[in-house]
């Protein structure tokens, strides 16, 4: 038996790993298939970890209400203190993603140094 409180695939599980396949599909999205410059790569982290603390927040609200009554409408009566409460739980599962972020990021941007070099091979060796 499982009550309320208990951490299980429904509201554990399922919301962190959709947050780590949120960090793992979006780099790649916001910066282009063919990108070939580090500065877009780190904008694109950057709009991703902007994406999933706000798809974290939403998650946390709706696990909260799924498990309290009336946090809607503690939100509509207080919206900035009790946002800036789902925002800070939103940070609790950056521990989880932020590192899988980091390694997207690695990912990528060796993933791009090497496209990089074959092209420079490609063109004779000239940058």
């Amino acid at each position: 038996m499982s009550n309320s409180l208990s951490l299980d695939l429904w509201n554990a599980i399922l919301p962190l790993a959709v947050l780590c396949g949120l960090v793992a599909f979006l780099p790649g999205w916001f910066a282009g298939r063919g990108c070939l410059s580090q500065r877009v790569l780190a904008w694109a982290v950057v709009k991703t970890a902007f994406a999933a603390l706000m798809v974290g927040a939403g998650l946390a609200v709706t696990l909260y209400a799924a498990i309290n009554n009336g946090v809607l409408a503690g939100i509509a009566a207080a919206p900035l203190e009790r946002m800036g409460f789902f925002l800070g739980r939103s940070a609790l599962f950056a521990l989880l993603w932020g590192p899988v972020l980091g390694f997207v990021w690695l990912v990528k941007a060796q993933e791009m140094n090497r496209r990089i070099g074959m092209r420079m091979m490609d063109e004779g060796g000239k940058g």
